[in-house]
């Protein structure tokens, strides 16, 4: 069986550690949110900027490669037709034209300074020397390339790196290969154009040396990479499945943030993969600082609650000692300097021991003096003005501490009830009514601040309208409980209109709307709170009147209510009159 400490521990202990457990969460609920903020926004600032680095790099990419396919295409036309030329001719011919071939394919080489070489795979006669920028390869031994199963089925391919020969020694390139057609159609032969690795890498390379960034073609190979090829290759499955849903995003996996974005014709894919940790440093800097703050703040205020709570003990303790030790004949003295309400409680306490004194004389003045403090407590229950002056003590409590906000809040509150709980009649102007929910309206506008907009839009001959006394409340109240709730901005629209004989008055929101079985789920934008507006108009006018609940065209949700137009204040008994009347 589950104990309640508020009735089983000391009320010092209670105190304390009440005030201890609420602070930590809110601490803890501050340094969660600042951090998880402040690594969103970071997330996002990251993402947008290095998209855009990465479409920058798009387009510089684009314009070299396309000119090395175009070159590649104008440079097969060529070889087809140089290649029929001297296929016909004798061997002086044939090596004439296989020289002039080579001198062709060197302006290409010559004409654009990325590319280091072009291989010709084809039947004419091997040569390849680590001098020459053309060597001329057999077409029977294209089939033991690593590459040439990119080739099969398609007509063009940009290989991966691999290694080929040269002055230089071993040289990485990364290839672009394109097979040659003669006029019948029919593939006779193979070119292949070499860039050097770091000339290419120089093409997407970033600023940013913290980050990694790969290149991969239309069907997900991995081109080229900066960085380490590690995140790359052991992430291929999911990388392609993203490419797949997405054109360009940004999404984390593990500590790696990787953002990418692909080309308009969907050829080239860039990836830039940087590490959370290192994008988040600073926020996270941030948290510990608001965390070494917050611990600060716990330990002041749990000193605080222990002076606090001893301030409060000890005139309770005073207070139950003389309680203890209460006797007819023998009273305690409780301090008289107290000015405060345990300065009231005492001086209850001394009232109600001299009043016990005096009820034991007679038991008929005991009774008949019970009697009154029984129906005088009652009055003072139920009467407005303990209200409105309590929440003025609090409102100048908040004032003092420094806490405008809280002190326009209950300020606000405060008139929302003396609105509320004045006027004795059921009907009210609806200027009255109106006032009464702006007051509720600006309440909600400190919380929201800019994120609330509202609107009234009322003509001047409706103020003087009577319509029944808080009728506007619930549904307003149900657009911040419902419809706001998870939103970020919120707007609400109160517009009245009148006609001959009706005053229609319409509520929008631009919040949640309402679900489909709304109607059978009491608690769905409404339940009781409706149900009793309903009853009140019903009661009031009849069955004519009465509101109607569902969604606005703008989005969020739209209850209309439409009450009769009365000029003047109704009387007891009016009400079968009316209803009467628009039988």
């Amino acid at each position: 069986m589950r104990t309640n400490p508020f009735k089983t521990m000391r009320i010092e202990f209670v105190f304390f550690f009440g005030f201890a457990l609420i602070v930590t969460i809110l601490v803890a609920i501050v340094v969660s949110f600042s951090y998880y903020n402040g690594s969103k926004e970071i997330a996002d600032n990251t993402s947008y900027y290095q998209q855009k680095v990465l479409v920058e790099i798009h387009k510089k990419l684009t314009t070299n490669l396309k000119d090395i396919e175009q070159s590649s295409n104008t440079a097969s036309l060529n070889f087809t037709d140089m290649y029929e030329e001297m296929s016909g001719g004798n061997k002086y011919d044939q090596v004439r034209g296989q020289a002039n071939i080579r001198a062709q394919l060197n302006n290409f080489v010559f004409g654009m300074p990325i590319v280091q070489s072009i291989h010709v795979y084809s039947d004419l006669t091997p040569s390849y020397n680590v001098q020459e920028f053309v060597q001329f390869l057999p077409m029977d031994g294209i089939e033991k390339e690593a590459w040439y199963k990119d080739l099969v089925k398609s007509d063009e391919a940009w290989l991966s790196e691999r290694i080929i020969k040269t002055n230089t020694g071993d040289t990485p390139v990364i290839s672009y290969a394109r097979k040659v057609y003669n006029r019948f159609n029919k593939s006779f032969a193979v070119m292949v154009f070499n860039v050097r690795v770091p000339d290419f890498q120089s093409l997407i390379t970033t600023e940013d040396s913290r980050s990694n960034l790969a290149l991969l073609d239309s069907t997900g190979k991995l081109i080229t990479y900066i960085g380490k090829a590690d995140f790359f290759t052991s992430h291929q499955t999911e990388i392609e499945e993203q490419l797949e849903q997405q054109t360009s995003g940004a999404k984390r996996t593990g500590d790696e943030f990787l953002v990418w974005t692909s080309s308009l014709d969907s050829k080239w894919s860039l990836l830039e993969v940087t590490s959370w940790k290192q994008i988040t440093a600073g926020s996270l800097k941030q948290t510990r600082t608001i965390l070494a703050f917050g611990i600060v703040t716990i330990i002041l205020i749990l000193l605080l609650a222990v002076f606090l709570s001893r301030q409060f003990i000890k005139p309770i303790g005073q207070l139950l000692k003389a309680m203890s030790n209460f006797s007819l004949n023998k009273k305690s003295p409780l301090p008289t300097d107290y000015k405060n309400e345990f300065g009231t409680l005492f001086q209850g306490y001394d009232k109600l021991i001299s009043r016990i004194e005096q009820l034991y004389e007679t038991l008929e003045v005991k009774h008949e003096q019970q009697r009154a403090a029984e129906i005088k407590a009652l009055q003072m229950m139920i009467n407005p003005h303990f209200l409105y002056n309590s929440l003025d003590q609090v409102n100048w409590m908040a004032i003092e501490a420094d806490q405008p906000q809280i002190s326009s809040m209950l300020s606000h509150l405060g008139q929302f009830f003396r609105l509320s709980l004045t006027n004795t009649n059921s009907l009210v102007p609806l200027t009255e009514e109106l006032t009464h929910i702006e007051s509720y309206l600006q309440f909600q506008k400190i919380r929201w601040e800019d994120r609330l907009s509202y609107t009234l839009e009322v003509p001047e001959e409706a103020g003087k309208l009577y319509v029944p006394k808080v009728i506007l409340q619930p549904f307003v109240e149900n657009a911040f409980v419902h419809g706001f709730h998870g939103k970020q901005h919120a707007s609400l629209v109160i517009t009245v209109s009148v006609s001959n004989d009706q005053l229609l008055i319409a509520i929008r929101d631009d919040g949640r709307k309402l679900r489909e079985d709304w109607q059978e789920k009491r608690s769905a934008k409404g339940g009781y709170g409706l149900r009793n507006v309903r009853e009140r108009i019903e009661a009031l006018f009849g069955h004519k009147y009465g509101f109607t609940l569902g969604n606005s065209p703008e989005g969020g949700t739209e209850a209309v209510i439409r009450l009769p137009r009365l000029e003047t204040l109704r009387q007891k008994g009016e009400r079968q009159h009316v209803e009467d009347s628009h039988h």
